[in-house]
């Protein structure tokens, strides 16, 4: 068995806002983070991962395995942005695996292990710098974008799905309606209520335990809905959709990935969108997911201006952010880490981080009273920041600014 880490490449710029809060491998698609998707393919244990200096405390307790440590003679390093679908079998060692321009694998000797650190493989010129080794090209799926997770989070929501999963040990109402129940998992605790609608007939519905479907909902598989969420009235939660831990929501969501600790409890549609955590939805928040000319999305992150490729795409959000009652957020929006909007009709393309956007001005939002904020909302899941989250979140201006999104 093969020591295998996880690591992070300068890629992870196109997930910002998303990956200051998070390493890139801790992003969702279908029912799981992209670590576990790799254990899960490989069938494997994940040994280890190595990520930026700021994140590497976070993560290691986030992912209970070790972060940013050394490597030995034997061991496999896998880009964390590769969404593996299957096992793989590496080239012997030493070997450096490409994908384009970026690395989707290293298999170390003693040579590589001792050159290698975190900070050479988050380098503008890793490849460059590993030239001198035996070194070839491999058929890898490395995201780059949070559109293209959302992209494929329906097919990886039916992937993850096993035989061992279907069954029911909730409290399902006998006047729900379950459709092609074999494609359907209510873990413990969880409530079904009168009325409700899952419907797997397109795709496998995996709902956790201790999860509250309410009254007149609509459930359309391939769809994960994680511990501890509310599914309110009147809501439609659409194929393509994955729900983190403890996320309320209401309302239609649709082709959407929620990190977690989510609100989103009235009404409004949220589309093809990728939302972090601790993220708080006014009434009547509502995303564009398709320009009226039907044309091509570009998303404006930062100084960049990023073309898609795609008719659909809906908002990236950062973690922390909150919108206003009535936000209209407009096609490709992407709005930052920590900020406010409240312009009380459509936002701007993008809204950079910790700004309170109004539609008069945009201005910066106070760290501490933003903090303040960061608690009641923690509190109100009876969650705590870690020390190491606490020291992450104080030195985010100055990581912000570093990036410019």
């Amino acid at each position: 068995m093969s020591t295998l880490i996880l690591f992070e490449d300068r890629g992870f710029t196109g997930f910002l806002p998303l990956t200051y809060w998070r390493s890139v491998m801790s992003l969702r698609c279908g029912r799981k983070s992209l670590i576990d998707n790799a254990s899960f393919a490989l069938r494997e244990h994940i040994s280890g991962i190595w990520t930026r200096a700021e994140l590497s405390q976070v993560s290691a307790i986030r992912c209970q395995i070790p972060a940013n440590q050394p490597v030995q003679p034997g061991a496999i390093l896998i880009n964390g942005r590769w969404v593996l679908e299957h096992a793989v079998e590496f080239h012997p060692a030493p070997y450096v695996a490409r994908c384009g321009d970026s690395i989707a694998y290293i298999a170390c000797d003693e040579k590589l292990a001792k050159l290698l650190t975190p900070d050479l493989l988050l380098a503008i010129d890793a490849t460059d710098r590993l030239k001198d080794f035996p070194t070839g090209d491999v058929d890898a799926k490395l995201v780059e974008f949070p559109w293209d997770l959302i992209e494929r989070n329906a097919a990886d929501l039916s992937r993850h799905w096993t035989g061992d999963d279907r069954g029911s040990t909730g409290n399902v109402s006998s006047s729900a309606f379950l459709l092609n129940p074999d494609h359907i998992h209510i873990g413990d605790r969880t409530r079904v209520r009168p009325t409700a609608v899952i419907d797997a007939g397109n795709g496998p519905v995996f709902i956790s335990n201790d999860v509250r479907i309410d009254v007149h909902t609509y459930i359309e598989g391939p769809v994960y809905i994680g511990p501890g969420s509310v599914v309110k009235p009147h809501s439609s939660i659409r194929a393509g959709s994955s729900l983190g831990s403890l996320c309320k929501v209401a309302g239609e969501i649709s082709q959407t990935i929620m990190s977690g600790y989510v609100n989103k409890q009235h009404e409004g549609f949220l589309g093809d969108a990728y939302v972090g955590s601790w993220v708080n939805m006014g009434a009547g928040t509502t995303n564009s997911n398709l320009k009226n000319t039907y044309g091509e999305v570009k998303v404006r992150m930062g100084n960049r201006e990023i073309p898609t490729g795609r008719q659909f795409v809906g908002s990236v959000i950062g973690d922390f952010a909150r919108t206003g009652i009535g936000q209209l957020l407009p096609t490709g929006a992407v709005i930052g880490f920590g900020a406010m909007v409240a312009t009380g009709g459509l936002a701007p393309q993008c809204v950079p981080s910790f700004a309170w956007q109004t539609a008069g001005e945009c201005a910066r939002t106070n760290l501490a009273k933003l903090r303040e904020v960061a608690d009641r909302v923690m509190q109100r899941r009876k969650i705590e920041m870690t020390a190491e989250e606490q020291a992450l979140f104080e030195s985010m201006p100055g990581i912000v600014e570093q990036y410019g999104v």
